[in-house]
This record gives structure tokens, sequence and C-alpha cells, in this order.
């Protein structure tokens, strides 16, 4: 099974994006902000326990949602600024031992991503990004989320909630 880490947004955010990616038919795993990509975490769920014992040194984190960017003609996305995040990315990949990918982590949420054979029209869907979904918002995050893909090609769904440290506030 393969598996990511991500961090939930604000309901009623998440609600606007799911809405805006429907009116492009765009369907895919549920808006969040990527921390570690399938592809660097096992395809055993091993990597947990370690994630957990982590998570317990982490107070809450800070989570400012800004502006809509793009990543070359193939991913739209809402630009995040987090220092703490890009913290705990590192904090884990150091922890597990994991592959970094050579581009580094930019903390990002998509809206849409260009597949093969599924051409979409990024001007057309930024231009709505920008009304629907600035200004963005700021908040707090209390916990991460391990994603999952129960078989291979279907969509990841969430796995198991790990809750950050709130005595540390």
């Amino acid at each position: 099974m393969k598996y990511f880490i991500g961090i939930e947004i604000p309901k009623i955010y998440k609600t606007k994006i799911e809405m805006l990616r429907a009116e492009f038919k765009f369907f895919t795993t549920e808006p969040h902000i990527t921390l570690i990509p399938p592809p660097a975490l096992p395809d055993d769920d091993f990597f947990i326990k370690e994630i957990i014992e982590i998570c317990k040194e982490i107070p809450p984190i800070r989570v400012n949602l800004d502006n809509i960017g793009q990543f070359g003609k193939r991913v739209l996305y809402v630009s995040v600024d987090s220092p703490d995040l890009i913290s705990l990315n590192d904090k884990i990949y150091e922890n597990l031992n994991l592959e970094k990918e050579k581009r580094g982590y930019t903390p990002h949420l998509t809206i849409a991503k260009e597949r093969r054979g599924k051409p979409i029209s990024f001007d057309e869907i930024k231009s709505r990004a920008e009304i629907l979904l600035i200004p963005a918002p700021h908040y707090t995050i209390n916990s991460i989320v391990v994603y999952h893909q129960p078989k291979e090609r279907s969509i990841y769904v969430p796995y198991m909630k790990i809750p950050l440290n709130q005595e540390e506030r």
C-alpha cells in the first residue's frame, strides 16, 4: 500500500476547492497540504510509530495559505507560508532516513494537476481560483494525517490522524 503525509485545511476552504474542482471536472484526493509525498515513504506502515513519536515533540503549527501559484503548466496551487511546516518536513525526513527530493520541499495546496490525456485549462481555473480562494485563510494545525491508497490507481484516503503536542502552546 502506498502512503503520504498531509495537513488538513479548514472545512469551508476545503469545500470551496472541491466546488472549483467539480466545476472543471477535476476529481482526486481531498484537498490537503502535502507534508511527505508518496514516493518518499515505504509501502509498509511501520513508519507510523516513528511519526507518532515525532509529533509528540511538535507544538501546533501556524499555517498561512497565500496566493495562487503554478509549477510550470502542470500544477496549479495555493502557496503555503509556514516555516514550522518546513521544519517538520525536515525532521521527518531526517528521523526516518528518507531520501529527499532534489527540488526541495515547497509547501503548497494543489488545486488542479494536469494528467496524461486529460488537459486542463489553467488560465480559466486560475482566474476562477483567484476569485473563489483569495484571500486564503491563516490557521493553526493540531494534527497531521497519514493517507493511503487502498488499491493501485485509486485516490488516497485518510488512514490515520496523528495529534501534535497540545501542551506546548
